[in-house]
């Protein structure tokens, strides 16, 4: 019998040791009665519900850093795309202007082909019944072409139907002479450029006479020799010709006579430079180039460190500017030296 109390007693401590385990587990898993029901509350309460939650401080920043990438990755986008839109447009209103470009220039081309490019250019400097009479005669294509090449000389084109009275007129050259250096003369002036130089006239065919002319009044000063006079010397002394203009003799032999001496030059510019330094100017008979698309004399009265300086008897403009040598050499076909 004791043995029976004492296993009774060992089952009854066990079950007071394994009672208050199972009502703590049960009123914290399970929920009954209402102390689980505030074990489960108070656990539910005690567990954070991540879908109701928002980002944690951690997660927002990060969040705010990708959407300000995105937005930086979006600018950066569009203004790639502007960029693109604007180039595009550049190309395409800079290939209209070519093409606008291209077709005046055609339009050009086949108007003077038709013999229209002419009229036009000659219609906008002359009056119609100054036109007429211009072209009418021997010298009016020569005319027409000395316009197309060289604006410069409008003035002498539109006063061909009042020629004779330039003609007429005396030369005063005093004032070119006033300078104290080379003066500067243009074949085409209308106080000589009418006058006749063999069966041609001196502003289509003078610049041997001219250049001639300017080197003359710059050694002697004699203001009586004008062009006019020097144009009827080289023609009455035979150093006019009808395919050249102008023959090299004039240059050696013809300037004797008027008591200057002329020398024939080699083609180099330290000898070029030798003789200006030695007061000398330098006549040079041109080929197609710069100054001419057949033949033309130009006179260099000088140089510096940038070129030569040209007077040239059938532009002003390139009279304004220095030449390097190199340009000068591959268009001369041969020069002379001329002093008094």
């Amino acid at each position: 019998m004791m043995g029976y109390y004492r296993t009774m007693e060992r089952k009854a401590a066990g079950g007071r040791t394994v009672q208050p385990y199972m009502e703590r587990f049960s009123a914290g898993q399970q929920g009954t009665g209402s102390r689980g029901r505030q074990g489960t509350e108070g656990r539910r309460a005690q567990i954070p519900d991540i879908r109701q939650q928002g980002p944690r401080p951690q997660d927002r920043s990060r969040t705010g850093t990708a959407q300000r990438e995105l937005r930086r990755r979006r600018r950066r986008r569009r203004q790639a795309l502007g960029f693109l839109r604007f180039a595009v447009c550049l190309f395409l209103v800079f290939g209209i202007l070519v093409m606008v470009k291209g077709g005046i220039a055609l339009a050009a081309s086949l108007g003077r082909a038709l013999g229209m490019g002419r009229e036009e250019t000659r219609s906008l400097i002359l009056p119609e019944e100054d036109a007429a009479a211009l072209y009418g005669d021997r010298y009016g294509e020569k005319l027409a072409e000395l316009l197309e090449r060289n604006e410069e000389a409008a003035d002498y084109v539109e006063s061909y139907p009042e020629r004779e009275a330039y003609k007429s007129q005396p030369i005063d050259l005093t004032q070119e002479l006033q300078s104290g250096s080379v003066p500067l003369l243009m074949q085409w002036d209308k106080r000589w450029g009418y006058d006749a130089y063999g069966s041609n006239m001196i502003g289509l065919a003078g610049c041997g006479p001219v250049c001639l002319t300017m080197a003359y009044l710059h050694f002697t000063g004699d203001a009586a020799m004008t062009p006019r006079e020097m144009a009827a010397f080289a023609y009455d002394n035979g150093y006019y010709t009808e395919d050249a203009g102008t023959k090299w003799s004039l240059w050696t032999e013809g300037v004797g006579k008027l008591g200057l001496v002329g020398e024939e030059l080699p083609l180099d510019e330290n000898r070029m430079k030798q003789a200006l330094d030695d007061g000398k100017v330098i006549v040079c008979s041109m080929g197609p180039g710069d100054f001419t698309t057949e033949g033309h004399f130009i006179l260099i009265r000088g140089y510096d460190g940038n070129g030569f300086y040209v007077n040239d008897p059938n532009r002003r403009s390139n009279s304004e500017k220095q030449w390097e040598f190199d340009t000068l050499r591959s268009q001369i076909r041969n020069l002379w030296s001329l002093y008094g």
